[in-house]
This record gives structure tokens, sequence and C-alpha cells, in this order.
């Protein structure tokens, strides 16, 4: 996983406080060790964080790591196109 460990504290502690029940999942690039650059593909399973919560999350983790590229996915459902390939190969935060 190629995030330090502010970021990944600074990602779990903004999912968390929009919904402390909340899965994040690093998914893509950032996932893999031997890759190199890429933005931050992050999958969140929540039933509370909605779209406009999803665009502030976005703000907040980028104030506190600084300005990239992030990507960020908000679902409930396990059979989001993306709920499947993070789960399966990304790393859970």
């Amino acid at each position: 996983m190629r995030l330090s460990p502010n970021e990944v504290e600074v990602i779990r502690e903004e999912v968390r406080r929009m919904d402390p029940e909340a899965e994040v999942y690093l998914f893509g690039s950032r996932a893999d060790d031997s890759a190199r650059g890429g933005d931050i593909d992050l999958w969140v399973r929540s039933a509370r964080i909605g779209y406009a919560d999803a665009l502030r999350l976005r703000v907040r983790i980028k104030d506190r790591i600084g300005w990239q590229k992030i990507d960020l996915v908000v679902s409930d459902r396990d059979n989001h196109p993306l709920a499947r390939l993070a789960t399966q190969t990304g790393v859970r935060l």
C-alpha cells in the first residue's frame, strides 16, 4: 500500500466522522506496492453517506493530506461494480 500512515489515519478519521460504521477500501495502483504514480482510489461502504456528504468528505481529506487526485465512490450495495474490485484487490483501511 502506497499511502503514509498519516494519510491512512486521516482517511479513516474523516470517513468515521460521517459514518462510524463505514468500511473504507483503497484499491487501484495505490494498493499495489509495485505500481508507480496514480491517484487515490477509495471505495466506502456506507448507508449514511450521501452524494453531498461524499463531496464534502473528499474535500476534507484533501485539505488534510494535500491536494492530490482522489477518486471516492460511496455505496451501501455489495453488488456495486467497484465493490467486488475494491474488496478483492484492495486494502481495507
